[in-house]
């Protein structure tokens, strides 16, 4: 069967806000207008200088909620819906020709297109601006991840150093063999072995602070120092040589270390040494009995603990006190082996040698400069990439606030473009709707 052509004059009927305002966009020609650059909201498909007509003031405010009325606008007269399409008191319809119906949905149908167009151009360009400020944010938070490391490699180090005393004003200025001299025949001892070769430099400088800072600043008067190895005990000086001697002073006693005391005499003599040897020579019959002796070494003797301790034992009992109220025998060491670091063996060995009026430390400063000269380096190769990754931040726009930007602007197009499908919709409902208007009043 034919189909059946429509009166193009029939009276058809159609929500009035519906109708109108798609009228007044074929009045005012309104169509979205092509970019000259970035899409702005001069570019939306309802440009803003048409957003205070009375038309579409209130119904764009509608859509620009998401279709949302608040409890403070309650009274806001809501534009017509498909949902509320057949509720009288919300929809007032009024008729109109069914061509001039027409002719506004082939329009609105084409705004609404060219409006899907844009929100899709609007779409575009905010994707493309994330994807890059999300890039920037990323690297922000890397930046701020290698920061984080960094410093924390630098609180690392600052603690290690507090902790080990590396940098401790007592042991930069001062020496680790003690602060205090006796009066007189101070005995400098020092360890000449393979084991030692890996201090020569730690022990150098102790007893360099220990000869010009102590010995040369106090009142002690005369001093010693020698080397001691498996096979010999070498000595400065075949006995105490007066401080303030011109020509066998503090200068030919550094002169003499310099020259012993190196890798090359130490790599030949194999640890231990011998520690009976070099205490037999400097308390033997005829030689003046030192007053407090100096030790570096790098450790215990293996297997000579108990005779090196029972030698000492019979020393101080059998010596006497080298002048009243003095104590007898008294040893300042310093071993330099990291290993033994909370040997309990080691430390009762060496308490028992230094006795209740000397001292006895361990001296780590060569590992420990190792160790944080490891944790200086990381935070060096944490700063280097710190500032390569700040360079690439530096050429980076922050794109932020233009996101915001350009996130407001396609929501208000998308709810642009919700108006309009919704027109179109119920436009499109009207020249379908086949209620025919009741007859006139006789």
């Amino acid at each position: 069967m034919p189909k059946v052509k429509k009166d193009p004059n029939a009276p058809t009927l159609i929500p009035e806000d519906t109708f109108n305002r798609a009228k007044k966009l074929v009045e005012l020609k309104i169509a979205p207008k092509q970019p000259k650059g970035e899409f702005t909201n001069e570019e939306w498909c309802i440009p803003p200088a048409f957003h205070t007509l009375p038309e579409f003031k209130t119904v764009i405010h509608f859509w620009a909620k998401c279709a949302i009325v608040s409890y403070n606008e309650r009274d806001m007269k809501v534009p017509s819906r498909m949902k509320a399409i057949d509720d009288e008191a919300k929809t007032e319809k009024k008729h109109h020709s069914r061509k001039e119906i027409q002719d506004l949905f082939k329009y609105v149908k084409s705004q609404v297109k060219q409006a899907t167009k844009r929100t899709g151009q609007f779409l575009k360009q905010l994707e493309k601006k994330e994807k890059k400020e999300e890039k920037r944010e990323k690297l922000v938070v890397q930046i701020q991840d290698v920061e984080t490391q960094m410093n924390e490699e630098l609180r690392s180090s600052r603690k290690f150093v507090d902790r080990q005393e590396l940098f401790d004003k007592r042991y930069m200025l001062g020496t680790k063999l003690g602060g205090t001299a006796p009066r007189k025949n101070a005995l400098i001892a020092i360890e000449a072995s393979d084991k030692q070769q890996g201090f020569i430099d730690e022990t150098k400088d102790e007893v360099t602070k220990l000869l010009n800072s102590v010995i040369n600043e106090g009142e002690c008067e005369s001093f010693n120092i020698a080397t001691f190895s498996t096979s010999a005990v070498t000595a400065w000086s075949p006995q105490f040589q007066l401080k303030t001697d011109p020509k066998k002073g503090l200068a030919d006693a550094l002169k003499w270390l310099n020259k012993n005391f190196s890798a090359k005499t130490c790599s030949s003599q194999p640890y231990p040494p011998d520690w009976i040897s070099m205490l037999n020579k400097f308390t033997g019959e005829g030689q003046q009995d030192p007053w407090r002796i100096y030790v570096c070494c790098s450790r215990s003797p293996e297997r000579m603990h108990a005779g090196v301790t029972t030698l000492v034992k019979e020393l101080r009992s059998t010596l006497g006190e080298p002048a009243k109220g003095q104590p007898v025998l008294p040893m300042n060491i310093v071993a330099f082996d990291p290993t033994i670091v909370n040997d309990e063996e080691e430390k009762a060995f060496f308490d028992e040698l230094a006795g209740e009026q000397g001292s006895f430390m361990i001296d780590t400063s060569a590992e420990d400069l190792l160790a944080l000269d490891k944790m200086l380096k990381a935070v060096a190769v944490k700063k280097k990439q710190l500032d390569k990754l700040s360079k690439k931040l530096d050429k980076m726009e922050n794109l932020s606030e233009r996101c915001v930007e350009d996130r407001s602007l396609l929501q208000m197009q998308i709810a642009l473009q919700g108006m309009l499908a919704s027109d179109l919709e119920i436009i499109d409902w009207a020249l379908k709707n086949e209620v025919q208007p009741p007859p006139p009043d006789i």
